[in-house]
This record gives C-alpha cells, structure tokens and sequence, in this order.
C-alpha cells in the first residue's frame, strides 16, 4: 500500500479522534473566548506542545480504529506499523510516564501486535481484541483519560 493511503488512513482516524469528543455544533465566539479564559487544561495552554509519545498514541488509536474497520470488512491488514516501537523510547508529556510501570504493558502491547501479523487470518479479530485489552490495561494505570474512546476500539461482541 502506498504512503499516501496510510497516511490518508491515519489523517482519517486522527480527525475522528478529535472530533469524537465534540458534539458537533461550533461554539458562539463569546463561548469559545469565556472556556480560553477559564480552561485549565493543559492541551488549552498556549505554549503546549503534543509530546512525541503522545502523537504516537493518537497515530495507534488511527491504526487501531482503521484495522478494527478493515477486519470487520474482511480485508488485509495494513502494513506493520514499525514505527510503534519507538513507544519505549518516545519522550512523554512530563510527569506522565513512570517507565517501570509503563515499558512491560509497552513490550506486552508489542508482542500481540507481531501476533496480529504472525495468525492466520480467521484469528485476527481475537488477536485485535486482545491488542486493545493490553491498551486498556496500560490505561488503566497509566494516563486513563483515553479509556472511554479505547474500548470502543473493541470488535463487536457476536451474539448467536
């Protein structure tokens, strides 16, 4: 697949991923003017850069969120996304990451995605899923604010 379609496919998940927590409707500028002056997040402050494993984080929500499509559709997988790895060595937003909690959920997380590529293709989506239980898990005890939008990354439970 071509650079351009991955990209494409990770613009496409990144712009769900910050128009998710919207509700569609555009603030009055007086609004938008009172929430700056009153905001204490730190995503809202003016000289608040996105961290490199922060960015990291919202390009595996797009790959997750395209591959849960892609599976559900019957299709490949995209390519391996190598540059995942750089999620041991990725600087952090300060004061978020303790490395001896985050790196073994970081290298389980690793392992079950060479699993992803390494099963058959009718285990996929059990390989998937347990992808995003070891994104939950991390979560759990490490920056949960994501939890809400990653286990809507799970596939559909199967009723018969």
């Amino acid at each position: 697949m071509k650079n351009s379609t991955i990209l494409a496919f990770i613009a496409s998940g990144a712009f769900i991923v910050i128009t998710a927590c919207g509700d569609g409707a555009t603030p009055a500028p007086a609004a938008v003017e009172e929430k700056s002056a009153t905001s204490s997040s730190i995503a809202d402050l003016e000289d608040h850069k996105v961290s490199p494993l922060a960015q990291l984080m919202r390009d595996m929500t797009a790959f997750a969120d395209s591959t849960k499509q892609r599976l559900l559709r019957g299709e490949d997988l995209l390519p391996y996304p190598a540059s995942f790895k750089e999620m041991i060595t990725a600087e952090s937003t300060p004061g978020m990451v303790d490395h001896r909690t985050f790196d073994p959920f970081a290298f389980s997380y690793l392992n079950q995605l060479d699993s992803l590529y390494k099963v058959v293709p009718a285990q996929r989506e059990q390989a998937f899923d347990e992808l995003i239980q070891y994104c939950t898990a991390c979560h759990g005890q490490v920056c949960p604010g994501p939890l809400v939008r990653i286990k809507k990354l799970r596939m559909p439970v199967v009723t018969e």
